[in-house]
């Protein structure tokens, strides 16, 4: 046995010493893939099964593609290929594009919502900001699928898919077809098309093909559940009629099927490679047994096969489950936990709050800045910084000279209308949603205030938003971690707060289906198995004040309770 395997657990070195055909590793949360997957690649490296510059391992990433690069180099395999899928198929496009075409590559961009609206507007469709990111990602998903525009209209008129806006599938189609056009008379391509047309000119051109056969002769594919049907399309060519590939993932960590991702190729890998060996990793290393406890339930509930996991750790803390008042109550209690947790030495770089949707960090940002603790905002702008909320305060600035003889917050509510805000929250389109819920923040913020100040005029609401404003920018570097779970995927803390666990905000209100249910599920064993040593669940009963309405616990963590 290679020297390089005696650091691996028995799971992992099963999985790593296979080091020829197609193989698929099912790695839970915390068993060490990333560990697996390189040792294995640094394994048969020494053992001549493959020159290292003959092989590709493809990320989603480039976070996880630096961190592979950095553990091979540790292990000392020099020359291994490690890229994205758009990074790889992109370096492919721009050396293949001069030998089919005559002139330039088209130019890349890096943002759709000019064309899109451009298209929009083309079309007589809606102009407003949400409405053109909602067609942006509609049209993202369909071409990582690859479904064409005439295909979408008929896919929207059999299965009802809408986006909201009051658009129909007729009316996206019609955009989405527009879009391609204004693509093309400017000569531009998006990072869908980059993945289409690479693939393309595989399937086209067999001579390209066999380029990239003769340079990259042996694949590894991380976080396997999260491909598109394009991106396998791909990989398939890539491989041709060879079979040494090795995929890993976790079907119970596929959060990202409204991108288009499906963990089919994944669960289903044998079906298209016939050979393949198969490898289960179980063992936890990150987690205690009190958390791996709580995650085996949720996954219990789950409709695809998850892995039950073993935990490795010695056991910790018992895992704590709260309920508050309202919003205000749970983040001001996490706040002093927080404290507390500081207090015992936790480094704030090790503690993270996690939540379902973005416009859920505003009253964490309050509590924690009042308390004096660091914190960042991941894969999102800090609340204030957010550009609806930065669009309605200059709203509410332009009306404060404004006469005004009702409530301040019903004075609010009547200047955000003007931004679009409405009393109803929108049914459909995620980016109207989230945008919605930053405006009804800044509602209820009024709301808030005024009861503090009873007779207080818009122009001190407005002082008190730029206080707020000021004094939540400060950077800081070990901090404390507000992220959405979807932007805390592959990450770990020894301190994890999952928060606003109500039916509702997770599962998410719009979530109607068994499949949607299934993957808001997923999602929150993802934000559990992100806790090393210390897990806090907690759900507030109403919004603000305790007032606007009652919340009933998530039903997850219903579930919970019924095991």
């Amino acid at each position: 046995m290679s020297t390089i395997l005696k650091s691996l657990d028995e799971q992992q070195k099963a999985a790593a010493s296979c080091v020829s055909g197609p193989v698929v590793i099912l790695a839970g949360a915390g068993t060490g893939k990333t560990r697996t997957i390189t040792h294995r690649l640094a394994h048969a490296v020494a053992h001549g099964v493959v020159d290292p510059r003959h092989t590709l391992t493809v990320t989603f990433t480039t976070r996880a593609a630096g961190e592979i690069r950095t553990r091979l180099s540790e292990l000392g395999v020099t020359g291994a290929s490690v890229r994205t899928f758009h990074s790889a198929a992109l370096r492919q496009l721009r050396y293949f594009y001069p030998q089919v075409f005559s002139g330039t590559m088209p130019t890349l961009i890096t943002s759709k919502s000019t064309h899109v609206a451009n298209a929009a507007k083309l079309c007589h469709g809606p102009s407003n900001t949400d409405a053109i990111r909602d067609i942006a990602s509609e049209i993202e998903w369909a071409k990582v699928n690859i479904i064409s525009p005439e295909s979408y209209r008929q896919l929207a008129h059999d299965t009802g898919r809408t986006i909201g806006h009051e658009l129909s599938g007729d009316e996206v189609a019609r955009i989405y077809d527009t879009y391609l056009k204004v693509l093309d008379e400017a000569k531009c391509i998006d990072f869908e098309d980059v993945l289409l047309m690479n693939t393309a000119l595989l399937e086209s051109y067999p001579d390209l093909a066999a380029t990239v056969h003769q340079q990259y002769r042996y694949f590894t594919v991380d976080e396997f559940q999260d491909v598109s049907p394009v991106q396998f399309e791909m990989l398939r060519l890539w491989v041709g009629n060879r079979d040494d590939v090795c995929v890993v993932g976790d079907p119970a960590q596929t959060i990202y099927s409204f991108t288009g991702a499906t963990s089919q190729y994944l669960t289903q890998f044998e079906a298209h490679f016939p050979r393949t060996q198969k490898f289960e990793l179980t063992h936890s290393y990150r987690s205690t047994p009190e958390i791996i406890a709580v995650a085996n339930k949720v996954l219990k509930h789950d409709s695809v096969d998850a892995l039950k996991l073993n935990a490795t750790k010695k056991s910790g803390d018992s895992v704590v489950t709260s309920k508050y008042a309202d919003d205000d109550a749970e983040a001001m209690q996490v706040a002093n936990h927080i404290r507390s947790l500081l207090n015992q030495g936790i480094k704030p770089g090790d503690i993270a709050v996690l939540f379902r949707s973005n416009f859920q960090s505003e009253p964490f940002e309050q509590h924690l800045t009042s308390a004096r603790i660091p914190y960042t905002v991941r894969g999102a702008s800090r609340f204030f910084e957010r550009p609806e909320v930065k669009n309605a305060i200059l709203h509410l600035r332009a009306s404060t000279n404004v006469a005004n003889e009702r409530t301040l917050g019903e004075f609010v509510r009547d200047i955000l209308a003007g931004t679009g805000w409405t009393v109803k929250t929108p049914e459909a389109g995620s980016a109207a949603r989230e945008t919605w819920q930053s405006l009804m923040t800044i509602a209820e913020l009024a709301d808030e205030y005024g009861d503090l100040h009873p007779n207080s005029i818009l122009a001190e609401f407005i002082t008190y938003l730029d206080h707020r404003t000021e004094h939540e920018f400060e950077p800081a570097e070990n901090a404390v971690t507000l992220a959405s779970v979807h932007s805390a995927k592959g990450l770990e803390w020894d301190c994890v707060f999952v928060v606003g666990l109500s039916d509702g905000l997770l599962p998410i209100s719009h979530a109607q289906t068994p499949a949607l249910i299934a993957e808001e599920r997923r999602l929150f064993f993802v934000a559990i198995s992100r806790a090393k040593h210390f897990l806090h669940l907690s759900w507030a009963a109403a919004h603000r004040n305790s007032t606007a309405g009652h919340r009933s616990q998530s039903m997850f963590l219903a579930e919970l309770n019924r095991d």
